[in-house]
């Protein structure tokens, strides 16, 4: 069982506004609310019956939909999937963020904690937790700006009593004065975690920036201060006043899909959710316009915690999520995000004065509005000419909306979108239930798959609409940098900027200076699939050795279950590396960096037409290939000889050592959690390198040095294939042939991996390190020196037993941290089990007492279990393990690892289930008394000291060697002085 509580659009990345969570409110949906109905799906490119309820699906879908509006008003999507292991349930609630009460700042995001902690009818408040963790389940839930939804998947024996204890949360909960207290904490230490971020102070500046009486510009996580009791406002009155205004079936979407047929699907739904109370009310609404005069034609400054420098364009445009099947948005960043020649990205990369370049909508915001973004990642040399970037991005909008965007940009992106609807990859059922049921709030019924891909006709005129709001007048520039000046604090946040008035003549000038050079709008995308058909022959049951020849190896896998054009490719021209200096492995990553920029401009036309690539360089070069397949291999000759005929510039190579000076510097200021495991593989995976070391080579870098690895990583290669989709075995010849000749390939060799440190009964290392951010992150590791499958079997499991508990206890009693888990640690063939924290409260000493006392009672607690509850968690991770591929991806993967480690039996994953299905509860308590046993396993720590907690000891234990020097300690294990 998994439980991470998302709270925010800006969770999953460092662009903070890119994100499938934002949703905006509209009207669509009225005709639906008046009565129940079900329809059969129908299938696109099909003649739609005029029933709006008739889900449009893929071709490429053989899944069984029906739409439903309960009497209560709740509208939901049921999908039956006979292939399905696990079922998953997923209810939306339009309320969010901007419904937040001004007293109460972050009252979304902790109501949707609080909703977990126990129900009338299962009062536990780790009730439902437990469940999950039983029945093989994980639960999650996210608070947006104008939404919240909650979601889990679970046993498919399970789907009933899971969805009964479900939907008790929108009918009943407890929401305990007690817990409330105490789930503050939870929602403070998230805060307390993301104060520091740029991702998070930047989305902040744009809300301290707008329209202060816009609900948008309020702080929406949460935190000590502003939940709290006040005069005229006490938080758990708010907290239950809040669920009884907003959370209402009439304004609440959900989607269930499960194994189950339709029918039983239907009668499960209306048992558990028809009894939501419907409070009849409308949907909440935003009429505060986002900005005034004074908020457009502003320039701002923002100085980041970690070195960056970028520059932000905002424009905020209308609401216009109800034109989603004209796309007028998309089409317009589809010209600006271009990179082909004589557009401004290309023009940009060629002076050197970016690293990225991307523009995108969101219409909805700030609610009642949305903004337009373009993005520029930039070089030091772009920053000192970023006010003619700003110029030339604003000249080339002028001559997008002077010029007009073309029919054969529609026809373009038309055909991009009806390639990928026909062959629409599947995902798992977790997230395939969160997005329709957060969909279902803003589109309708037979467009809650199909609105991303639908494109129903040109319309310029709408796109025009768009463009007339990117005007100069109205513009809002943003410099990131560390040069920036700034005078004002960021509420919340570690951040400060200053904001300026931008008048028309400072732009104009920008704009002047930006005319001597000269953009053009984009060519047409000439890696669009043509062949979309289907290679004749036999489908595999496992992989084929189809080439043979000595210092050329190739597989083939072709997948009867995914009879689709795609194919996932993996290309190695092998060479052991490893064991070469610091310098040159240093040197190898300058030149990948520099590589990988130049080809930014194939890598998006390439994304654009349904095919990605990626070329990387370890033990010699891997060339991975995914997507439409009619192209592919000629994609994968480009590459290589781009490759081969790069040109390393000393311009260049200053660059990339910048950027990655800048990138192993800031990150020491990531979240202490996200130190800890790169931490942990810097001990265990070798060669290995001090920061300072790595800093010292990188400066010595020199262009020889780069164009000497590149011509070493072009001879006496020993050729590797993988390839699993649709392709014939005289077709991977014939990418054999062509990747053979490009590559240097003469050698005949096995693979060696990279060395690890072995782990020992008496390996008991620490690597204790004080950082410069405020919390500690701790990871303790106990790995037994075995390298069966017997004890990674065993290893999942336990840490799927424990993890549960170990949450409950640390995180929702004991409140010591927001993030906080257990996890299965891999190490080659090695497998281990560690317990990680990031705590705003305790340091390093204090929280090994913790860890300890947990282990301490979990073993009376393991040692009390009945083996029906063990069977439980067991078929649990059975059902993970065995339950079908969703995407031809997925299931190469479960052959990859076997061909990267030579093992061309492709069985490891069958004798694993078989590992699994013979353990037994008295092998896993056996297991927990050997494992954690110190003078049976390797124990290896990792601790972040944080500044709140410099007074604190860092944990010891018996015989702990504290590791100094990572480049000392490698050069001890690789055999040198």
């Amino acid at each position: 069982m998994q439980r991470f509580v998302v709270y925010r659009l800006n969770r999953r990345g460092c662009n903070m506004f890119i994100s499938v969570t934002t949703r905006a409110l509209t009207l669509i949906f009225a005709l639906l609310f008046t009565l129940s109905a079900c329809t059969p799906a129908q299938r696109a490119g099909t003649e739609q019956a005029a029933d709006p309820m008739a889900i449009e699906i893929s071709p490429n879908d053989t899944r069984a939909y029906r739409a439903l509006v309960l009497e209560n008003g709740l509208r939901l999507v049921l999908v039956s999937d006979p292939e399905a292991e696990k079922s998953a349930a997923a209810l939306a609630v339009r309320v969010g963020s901007l419904q937040d009460p001004a007293e109460q700042q972050g009252m979304a995001h902790y109501l949707e904690h609080m909703l977990f902690l126990g129900t009338e009818k299962y009062p536990e408040p780790s009730e439902f937790d437990e469940f999950m963790s039983q029945n093989g389940g994980m639960l999650n839930a996210y608070a947006a700006n104008d939404h919240t939804n909650y979601m889990f998947e679970v046993n498919n024996d399970a789907l009933p009593e899971s969805l009964d204890r479900f939907a008790d949360f929108f009918k009943a909960p407890m929401l305990y004065p007690e817990y409330a207290d105490k789930e503050v904490n939870a929602v403070h230490s998230e805060w307390s975690m993301r104060s520091a971020s740029d991702g998070f102070i930047l989305f902040s500046l744009l809300s301290e920036t707008i329209n202060p009486e816009h609900p948008f510009s309020q702080f929406n996580i949460g935190n000590l201060e502003t939940l709290s009791d006040k005069p005229g406002s006490n938080l758990h009155e708010e907290l239950i006043a809040f669920y009884e205004r907003y959370y209402s079936a009439n304004q609440m979407t959900a989607s269930v899909l499960s194994n189950r047929s339709l029918d039983e699907l239907e009668m499960l739904a209306r048992d558990v959710f028809a009894d939501i109370p419907n409070r009849e009310i409308a949907a909440p609404q935003v009429d505060v316009p986002p900005v005034r005069d004074e908020d457009v034609g502003i320039l701002l400054s923002y100085r980041p915690q970690m070195e960056m420098r970028s520059l932000f364009i905002d424009f905020i445009i209308e609401n216009n999520r109800d034109e989603y099947a004209y796309k007028p948005n998309e089409l317009i960043a589809y010209v600006i995000n271009s990179e082909m020649p004589g557009t401004p990205a290309a023009l940009f990369r060629e002076l050197g004065w970016i690293d990225s370049l991307g523009a995108y909508a969101q219409p909805d915001i700030f609610g009642n509005a949305g903004l337009f973004r373009i993005g520029v990642d930039l070089t030091e040399t772009g920053y000192q000419n970023r006010e003619t970037i700003v110029g030339v991005l604003l000249n080339y909008v002028e001559q997008v909306r002077y010029e007009g965007i073309g029919e054969h940009y529609y026809d373009e992106l038309n055909t991009v979108l009806q390639n990928d609807f026909a062959f629409l990859r599947r995902s798992g059922g977790f997230q395939y239930t969160t997005s329709l049921a957060a969909n279902l709030l803003y589109y309708p019924f037979n467009h809650v798959i199909s609105h991303s891909y639908t494109l129903v006709e040109y319309a310029p005129e709408r796109i025009q609409r768009v463009l007339d709001q990117l005007t100069p007048e109205r513009v809002r520039v943003t410099f990131v940098s560390p040069e920036q000046e700034v005078d004002t604090p960021i509420p919340f946040t570690d951040g400060f900027y200053s904001r300026a008035a931008l008048d028309m003549e400072t732009i104009t000038a920008w704009r002047s200076e930006a005319q001597q050079f000269v953009v053009q709008m984009p060519a047409v995308n000439s890696l669009l699939p043509d062949d979309l058909s289907l290679v004749a022959g036999d489908f595999h049951q496992r992989p084929q050795h189809v080439v043979d020849q000595g210092s050329v190896s190739a597989w083939l896998m072709r997948s009867e279950r995914f009879q689709e054009p795609r194919a996932e490719v993996r290309i190695q021209l092998y060479q052991p590396f490893h064991h070469r200096s610091l310098e040159e492995r240093m040197a190898r990553s300058v030149l990948m960096d520099m590589f990988a920029l130049s080809q930014q401009a194939l890598a998006r036309e390439a994304s654009i037409a349904g095919v990605s690539f990626n070329l990387s360089a370890g033990d010699g070069l891997s060339l991975n290939l995914s997507g439409f397949n009619d192209k592919q291999a000629l994609l994968a000759e480009r590459v290589l000889t781009d490759f081969a005929q790069f040109e390393p510039t000393t311009a260049g190579v200053e660059q990339s050592v910048d950027r990655m000076r800048r990138n192993i510097q800031n990150a020491r200021l990531r979240f202490p959690v996200q130190q800890l495991m790169p931490s942990f593989n810097r001990l265990m995976r070798l060669p290995s390198a001090d920061t300072d070391a790595q800093l010292a080579a990188l400066q010595n870098i020199t262009t020889a040095d780069v164009k000497a690895v590149r011509d070493r990583l072009l001879r006496e290669n020993t050729l590797r294939m993988y390839v699993h989709g649709n392709y014939s075995a005289t077709g991977v010849s014939e990418l054999a042939s062509k990747v053979a000749a490009l590559g240097g390939v003469d050698r005949t060799r096995a693979v060696e991996h990279a060395p690890i440190v072995t782990p020992r009964s008496d390996l008991h290392i620490s690597w204790q390190e004080d950082v410069d951010l405020d919390d500690t992150g701790f990871l303790d590791v106990w790995i037994l020196p075995a390298e069966d499958l017997n004890n990674r079997a065993h290893a999942a499991l336990l840490s799927e037993m424990m993890r549960t508990r170990f949450f409950t206890e640390l995180r929702t009693e004991d409140q010591l941290g927001y993030s906080v888990g257990v996890t299965q640690v891999g190490l080659e063939d090695f497998t281990g089990i560690g317990f990680l924290i990031q705590s705003p409260v305790r340091g390093p000493a204090p929280l090994l007492e913790r860890f300890d006392a947990f282990r301490a009672g979990y073993r009376e607690r393991l040692a009390n279990m009945s083996e029906q509850e063990f069977r439980q968690f067991q078929q649990g991770v059975l059902t993970n393990l065995t339950q079908p591929p969703q995407t031809l991806a997925e299931e190469a993967g479960r052959f990859i690892g076997d061909w990267q480690n030579q093992r061309y039996r492709f069985d490891t994953r069958t004798r694993y289930q078989q590992e699994l299905e013979n353990t037994t509860l008295s092998s896993v308590q056996a297991y927990f008394d050997r494992v954690f046993a110190t003078e049976n396993s390797a124990r290896i720590l990792v601790q972040l000291r944080g500044r709140n907690f410099r007074e604190i000891d860092f944990a010891t234990i018996e015989g702990l060697e504290v590791i100094e020097s990572l480049d000392v300690w490698s050069r001890e294990q690789l055999g040198g002085e």
